[in-house]
């Protein structure tokens, strides 16, 4: 499980469960645990502190490099 941090601010804004070796370049909402501090406005999320972090495109958040940062442990799928 990964804990998804904005990266100007440091605050938590969700928990995921990422399957493979691979970057972080999308979230699923599906795998999803817990949404923290996050704002949905015109199909894009924000941090509270303005920054955008993704962008909504239906079933996934496509993830914009360098505006967040993650800690925890990826599992493998086999």
């Amino acid at each position: 499980m990964l804990t998804i941090h904005c990266a100007a601010c440091r605050k938590k804004l969700w928990k995921y469960e990422k399957f493979g070796h691979g970057h972080v370049v999308r979230c699923h909402k599906d795998r999803i645990g817990k949404q923290y501090h996050v704002e949905v406005v015109d199909h894009k999320l924000y941090c509270p502190c303005g920054k955008v972090i993704a962008i909504d495109k239906g079933s996934h958040y496509r993830m914009i490099a360098n505006t967040f940062t993650y800690t925890g442990t990826k599992k493998n799928r086999k």
